[in-house]
């Protein structure tokens, strides 16, 4: 059966060391059993969310052939693997996909204001809105004052104290 593991290298590793780590990636696959069909370096991007203080990783893709007993030993050695952030394996039933996997990069969840927090720093025109029409009231007179504070007194909310 074909399978699809992702592996996150973190940024340790400079990105002249990251072909030699994938090399022992492979190195490892093949040591338990499996037949490693295509590599692909996706590239570096920063993390949703730090782990273990990393913020950035290189994502490698392997499609490997092999029979799924052998598959615990390589998920067992991926665990295990000093080189390996986190990774994920996948069964997939047609086989390689003809096109290249290109993950695009994190897009921030919205903020409390509802907006998106942009990490280059790009700032916007500020928004200049128009104030509300303010309702033209008319000034109350003593007596019409008085009128309100008795009909507010002689309420519902009065009568239940």
């Amino acid at each position: 059966m074909i399978y699809e593991i992702l592996t996150i290298v973190p940024a340790k590793f400079a990105d002249t060391e990251i072909d030699a780590v994938s090399e022992r990636i492979a190195k490892q696959i093949t040591a338990a059993g499996a037949k490693i069909e295509k590599t692909e370096n996706l590239g570096k991007l920063k993390l949703a969310y730090a782990i273990d203080h990393v913020r950035y990783g290189t994502y490698v893709l392997f499609y490997i052939e092999a029979a799924q007993e052998v598959m615990a030993k390589v998920d067992q050695g991926m665990r295990l693997a000093d080189e390996v952030l986190r990774h994920i394996i996948v069964a997939l039933p047609k086989g390689i996909p003809a096109h290249t996997a290109r993950p695009t990069s994190y897009v921030p969840p919205l903020n409390a204001e509802g907006r998106r927090s942009s990490e280059k720093g790009e700032e916007k025109a500020p928004r200049h809105d128009a104030a509300p029409a303010k309702a033209e009231e008319k000034p109350l007179s003593t007596k019409d004052l008085d009128k309100k504070l008795d009909e507010i007194l002689d309420s519902d909310i009065m009568k239940s104290i």
